[in-house]
Formats: structure tokens, C-alpha cells, sequence
């Protein structure tokens, strides 16, 4: 079975009958070839999952890919067959994909064209609870994720596509104790609407300066061009002076991984910031 679907659209499902919600504010806006499929509400399916299954489904994609990207298109289901589900204003470029899958032991991803020309070649993705990624690059528009779970499980995905980002470039400044910070040489942040990040201004075990977020995750942070450090404490060019403890409110964007920046333990969950304030 396969579904069209707009940017930022959430999918959730119901075992064996998909279902498919349309984006916050928009009616759906389902292919032709989905609105020729509609045997599953024939068979006695309900037309809607009770609201509970599609939050659960949606609070489960949060938390597993966190942070929403700029331009991404991001989606999540539940199936124990073979799932098609596709984004079909995903124009050509070059893209990150995010997936992960819970409850078969793997599952096989692959992507694929409108016309079914390859994208991404299937790959066995353990459903292990981390995230695979992978990039692509779409020659036409639109794009469709294939998922088929191992041994006919019931299991649940979680997926986006997330617009490549330009390379990172930062230096690393040294402070006392043996104090790293990571600070941006090129563009000032992502592309996109600032994403708002509270926590603890905290540094790792490899003593780069990260946010200890209120969710529980740690971001190791590349600060805007123009940032020092003296002694232990870090002067954004417009301020604050901040050090380790100080609670925090940052405007920024989260980028993409970056083994260049492999002397800090955290460099898969890297967020550029653009500006920072104390929370008093």
C-alpha cells in the first residue's frame, strides 16, 4: 500500500491498517494512488485510530529523532507488513535520512523515486532503538520509504528527510584545565527558524563546553564567530559571560554530525548557537 504525503506530515497506524493524519492546520492531500486504496476501512477497520494510538505514535517519534530540523519531512508508523510511505514535495537535492524501528529485530529500509528508480539501496537497519543515517541525493521530486519488518513483527518507524546542510567549519579554542570550545568560521547557524534550547552550561569528559538539556540529552554547542574564551569563561560578541553551571536559554539550530569536531565525545548531537541568555 502506498500514501503521498506533504512536508512535516506525522503518520501513525494501527496494526495492519495504516492510517494516514494530515499536517497541523492542512486537510490531507493523498496521492491518486492512495485514494484507490481504501479496502482496509472494507475489511472493518476504523477509518481513525483512537486518538491515544496516534499521540503515543507521535511522542514516540519526538523523543526518538528529538529536535525538529529545518525543512525536514518526517513521519512515523506502525505495520506488521510491508509499508510504503512517500513525500512527494521533497524536491531534488541532497538530503540526510533519519530512521529508526522498534520491535522486530531489523528491519529492511530502502528509498526510492516516484517512477521506482533507486534512491537508497535496501539496508538491514537493526531495530535496536538508535538512529541509522545515511545521505541521498534526489535527481526529480519526491521521494518514497519502503520499510519491511523482519519475520512479519509488528514494529514501529520512525523516519525523516532532512535537507543537506553546507559543511561545518569551526576552530576549537583552548582555555584553562584543559577547556575546548568549539566556535563557528562559517555561516552563523542552519538554515531555517531558530529552534529555543534550555539547560546547563556543562563541559565533557574530553572538556568541550556542551548544554545538559532539560530532556536529558547533551549538545556539544559551536558558538557564533567572534566568541573567546578567558580563563574558563566563555564572551559571546554580544553576550553574556557565561560559565559552567549558569543555566541557559539558547536560540539556535542543531546541525548535522561532524567527525571533524571527533575530539569532543558528542560530535553526532552538535547545535549551533546563535545567541544565549541566563535564566535568572
Amino acid at each position: 500500500m502506498r500514501f503521498w504525503f506533504v512536508p512535516a506530515v506525522m503518520l501513525a497506524a494501527l496494526t495492519g491498517c495504516e492510517y494516514s493524519g494530515p499536517p497541523e492546520g492542512q486537510p490531507a492531500k493523498p496521492s491518486a494512488t492512495a485514494a484507490t486504496a481504501p479496502q482496509e476501512v472494507a475489511t472493518g477497520h476504523a477509518e481513525d485510530p483512537r486518538p491515544a494510538e496516534v499521540q503515543a505514535m507521535q511522542e514516540w517519534s519526538r523523543r526518538q529523532l528529538q529536535l525538529e530540523l529545518p525543512g525536514q519531512f518526517a513521519g512515523a508508523t506502525m505495520s506488521s507488513t510491508t509499508v510504503s510511505y512517500g513525500f512527494a514535495a521533497a524536491k531534488p537535492g541532497h538530503y540526510d535520512v533519519h530512521f529508526t524501528c522498534q520491535g522486530p529485530t531489523e528491519t529492511e529500509l530502502s528509498l526510492a523515486t516516484q517512477a521506482g528508480g533507486e534512491v537508497l539501496v535496501p539496508v538491514q537497519v537493526p531495530c535496536d532503538g538508535a538512529v541509522f543515517k545515511a545521505q541521498v541525493t534526489l535527481s526529480i521530486l519526491g521521494v518514497e520509504f519502503l520499510m519491511s519488518p523482519a519475520d512479519g513483527a509488528n514494529g514501529r518507524y520512525a523516519f525523516r528527510l532532512v535537507p543537506a546542510s553546507p559543511a561545518l567549519t569551526a576552530t576549537v579554542l583552548q582555555g584553562t584545565g584543559g577547556l575546548k570550545a568549539v566556535v563557528n568560521t562559517g555561516q552563523a547557524s542552519a538554515p531555517g527558524p531558530a529552534a529555543e534550547l534550555k539547560g546547563t552550561l556543562d563541559r565533557d569528559g574530553a572538556g568541550c563546553v556542551i548544554l545538559q538539556a532539560e530532556g536529558g540529552d547533551d549538545y556539544t554547542l559551536i558558538f557564533p564567530a567572534g566568541t573567546s574564551l578567558s580563563g574558563g569563561t566563555l564572551v559571546l560578541p554580544a553576550g553574556p559571560r557565561i560559565t559552567a553551571g549558569d543555566p541557559l536559554v539558547l536560540t539556535g539550530n542543531r546541525v548535522p554530525a561532524d567527525e571533524g569536531l571527533s575530539m569532543c565525545l558528542n560530535y553526532a548531537r552538535l547545535y549551533s548557537v546563535e545567541s544565549a541568555a541566563i535564566i535568572r
